[in-house]
């Protein structure tokens, strides 16, 4: 970093002097020694950020000088300076701890160039450490707090029964220790679930830890929600002798959690205020009715809305994704012909695909069946996914989107991206849609394939790419997959473009018998679906049209449509 203090060691005046000249234009601060000892002493009395040591000077060579400043003065950094021929000592001095070499004669250009380096290495060196000591530190006071642990603990023997507790839980359930040990599990721990779903429990019959059970558990304060996992004791022999659980409340978790959630639907709703006032403003100078507008100024004033709504469809999506965390999502679902909402994705996105200079091609079987499914939501995957092709793949490229009907799943399914689903998970029978949407664009890599589909997660050549995005897309995509019980997944391969899959459950077939049972409650839980058989009925809230809520054909205000989110 230019500021910095560099010590020129050097018995030869003018090169130090010119030395001096050249680091100084560039802004660092020199200090000169005419030889080892007098460099020591510079070293001893005020701190360096790097020193360019000369190797050889008279009564102290250079290799002597760094073997002492690596000894007393490790924080800096120290660059060997050597006449051309003599780079094999240059390079022994690096072994010994040296960050570089310059060979004389050098150019003043090269010599800052190395300076700058060795700094900014150096620099990272020291904070490498700090943090390894900071670490070190933290490791220290994480085993102090586990040994006097704040959460609740409890251990139980084979048959169930406390044989050790914490203060804590003494002190959460107000009862001695004395009064607690030898009592089964479930006379101390009254909880809102079986006995034989307790972590502990469930360590004890499987031998293996459980991880993360939340459940209410009362305490002499009230009921509060806790969050538990457990872990088997074993003896040295392996033998089972009881298990451990930690107990955690996590009713602070929750009231932030609701916090999180009051203050995502705020901003959505704050953000979109400001918009909705662009546009209109937008809309009327574009509409002439302030004034004449050119062609230009269209140009122009057409970017910016198109750019109001991206800002929109962002917003949306981090409002979707947050309802689908919170189990708060509605889902519309009724049977769609795959033919009209792929007809009317294709003319959607033609025009786009045709500024972008791109070839959108449609294929779909004439045999498609209708599908129960949210046609709102997943035509926002397909544009989603189409939106992305059109971003990450050049000029002259081709975009395709194809559906195709499956009877059976196996050999497709087989190559869905491992840890993506469990295996119980993966479909084995049974008709499905299948649609893909691929394109010749620059790929993605293998490592980035099971990440993808995370939140905020980008594959590292598409955040260097010419569009950045939020990286909720493909979140949003596989949310709204894991709410049909389908399945989402990419094949793709760096510079050579990528395809996506999304498999859906034919209409009236059954998915999985884990999903049938579980309704994979870790990502769908709490999705409110609602089907057309039972439309809701309400008016708009101009006080006209009484309509079903997704069939609204009037002419609704901006601040309206704000409403609505």
């Amino acid at each position: 970093m230019r500021g910095d203090t560099i010590l020129i060691v050097d018995d030869e005046a003018d090169i130090s002097l010119i030395l001096k000249l050249q680091l100084e234009d560039a802004g660092y601060r020199t200090v000169r020694a005419r030889d080892g000892l007098e460099g020591l002493e510079c070293l001893s009395r005020q701190p360096f950020d790097l020193m360019l040591l000369d190797i050889k000077m008279p009564r102290m060579n250079g290799i002597q000088v760094l073997a002492r400043a690596q000894k007393d003065f490790p924080e800096v950094a120290v660059v060997m300076m050597t006449a051309h021929g003599s780079e094999d000592i240059a390079v022994e001095a690096m072994k010994k701890g040296a960050v570089d070499y310059i060979a004389k004669p050098f150019s003043g250009e090269d010599a800052v160039k190395k300076v700058d380096r060795a700094i900014a290495f150096n620099r990272s060196r020291l904070e490498n450490r700090r943090l390894q000591e900071e670490l070190a530190h933290e490791q220290q006071k994480v085993a102090a707090i586990l040994e006097g642990l704040a959460d609740l603990l409890i251990a139980v023997d084979l048959d169930g029964r406390l044989m050790t507790v914490n203060q804590r839980v003494e002190e959460e359930l107000g009862l001695d220790r004395e009064f607690l040990l030898g009592r089964q599990v479930q006379e101390v721990l009254v909880t809102d679930i079986p006995v034989e779903r307790l972590p502990c429990m469930v360590a004890l019959h499987t031998a293996e830890p459980c991880r993360d059970v939340a459940y209410n558990l009362r305490l002499k304060g009230g009921s509060v929600p806790v969050l538990a996992s457990a872990t088997p004791l074993k003896g040295q022999d392996g033998q089972l002798l009881g298990s451990v659980e930690i107990i955690r409340d996590i009713s602070r978790l929750k009231a932030l959690e609701q916090e999180r959630e009051d203050f995502v639907s705020m901003l959505s709703h704050d953000l979109k205020s400001p918009i909705t006032a662009i546009v209109g403003s937008l809309d009327l100078v574009r509409e002439a009715r302030l004034g004449p507008v050119n062609s230009e100024q269209k140009e122009y004033l057409e970017s910016a809305v198109e750019s109001c709504a991206e800002m929109t469809e962002m917003i949306d999506t981090l409002l979707d994704v947050h309802k689908f965390e919170a189990g708060k999502m509605t889902m519309t679902h009724k049977p769609e012909d795959p033919h009209v909402l792929l007809q009317r994705t294709e003319a959607r996105y033609r025009p786009v695909a045709n500024r972008a200079q791109l070839k959108l091609h449609l294929e779909v079987e004439k045999t498609l069946v209708p599908v129960e499914l949210d046609r709102a939501k997943v035509g926002r995957v397909l544009a989603n996914l189409l939106s992305n092709a059109f971003k990450f793949t050049p000029e002259g490229g081709t975009v395709g989107l194809r559906a195709t009907m499956l009877n059976d799943p196996k050999g497709l399914v087989s190559r869905i991206t491992p840890h993506l689903y469990s295996v119980g998970e993966l479909p084995t029978a049974g008709a499905f849609l299948l649609i893909t949407v691929s394109d010749s664009g620059v790929g993605i890599p293998a490592d980035a394939l099971e990440t993808i589909f995370d939140r905020f997660a980008q594959a590292k050549n598409r955040r260097a790419g010419k569009t950045r995005g939020t990286g909720l897309g493909l979140a949003f995509c596989r949310k709204v997959m894991d709410a049909h019980h389908g399945y989402i997944w990419v094949e793709s391969e760096e510079g050579r473009g990528s395809t996506f899959f999304l498999l859906f459950p034919a209409a009236g077939k059954s998915w999985p018998i884990s999903r049938r049972r579980n309704r994979r409650p870790r990502r769908t839980e709490g999705v409110h679906v609602r089907t057309t058989q039972n439309p809701v009925r309400r008016g708009c809230r101009r006080g006209r049209h009484p309509h079903r809520e997704t069939a609204c054909r009037c002419r609704l205000s901006a601040a309206y449509l704000q409403g609505r989110q």
